[in-house]
């Protein structure tokens, strides 16, 4: 076994960095969703969301 890792240490790197880039998008979708409900419930009171919070939607929607 230790013969394996020491053959094939370098795949912590690729590997790191696939988990990392998964939970950045975990992270990301929870920021959006968070944002529309906050919307949502803008939407079912009534009122008008503020500006900041739909240009927030937007710039993270871009990519």
């Amino acid at each position: 076994m230790f013969e394996l890792f020491r053959s094939y240490w370098w795949l912590v790197f690729p590997l790191s960095w696939i988990v990392f880039g998964a939970f950045q998008s975990w992270l990301a979708y929870q920021a959006r969703r968070d944002t529309l409900n906050l919307l949502k419930s803008y939407a079912e009171a009534g009122r008008e969301p503020p500006a900041e919070l739909v240009a927030r939607l937007r710039v993270r929607g871009a990519y």
